[in-house]
């Protein structure tokens, strides 16, 4: 039995009103972005004023553990939910992790630079390939002189994802990676 991910993050003073009803759902075939398996997502949210407000999420194996993680959660009985809003909640959720993903630029360790593949390679932008199987993490690097930057991070589950991912890394930093050099492990291209 596998342990149910809790990823939601919480604004407690919005959920503290339980006079308005509490909504949950479920649904199978949601890809789990820190496992990279495609699981049951659930999800629990209150409508106030007509915008919805996502109390926590999980990505579980079985529904059961969902449910269960929901009640250790403290929602003692919301009210199950149609199956399209389930789909707009984990829209909603993939958004702002992609939009994360994006804007986080992390320096690698400096003592990086001089072991390898990263010593034997020239400065330039560099996208890691971690496999051929989908869906996948690509990974926009640059190396420069004496650092190596993670740019941008992209989870794809196409290879129409992968393509976008170049064309706004392109268009981000004036560059030109070439889609069609992803077939291999790590994709190279100078500054242009």
């Amino acid at each position: 039995m596998s342990k149910p991910s809790y990823l939601g993050k919480s604004n407690t003073y919005v959920y503290l009103d339980n006079t308005l009803p509490t909504y949950f759902g479920l649904n199978s075939g949601y890809l789990d972005m820190h496992t990279m398996r495609y699981r049951i997502f659930g999800a629990v949210w209150k409508l106030i004023g007509g915008r919805r407000y996502i109390l926590g999420y999980w990505f579980a194996d079985h529904e059961n553990e969902i449910c269960c993680a929901i009640q250790k959660a403290g929602f003692s009985s919301p009210i199950k939910s149609q199956n399209n809003e389930i789909a707009k909640i984990y829209q909603i959720i993939r958004t702002e992790q992609d939009k994360e993903n994006w804007t986080i630029r992390r320096r690698l360790h400096f003592l990086l630079i001089m072991k390898k593949p990263w010593k034997e390679l020239t400065e330039g932008w560099y996208v890691l390939k971690p496999g051929y199987d989908y869906p996948m993490a690509l990974t926009c690097i640059q190396k420069k002189r004496y650092s190596i930057w993670i740019e941008h991070i992209k989870v794809c589950e196409t290879e129409e994802d992968i393509k976008n991912f170049l064309n706004l890394v392109n268009l981000e930093h004036d560059i030109n990676l070439i889609p069609e050099i992803i077939d291999s492990q790590i994709c190279k291209q100078f500054f242009t």
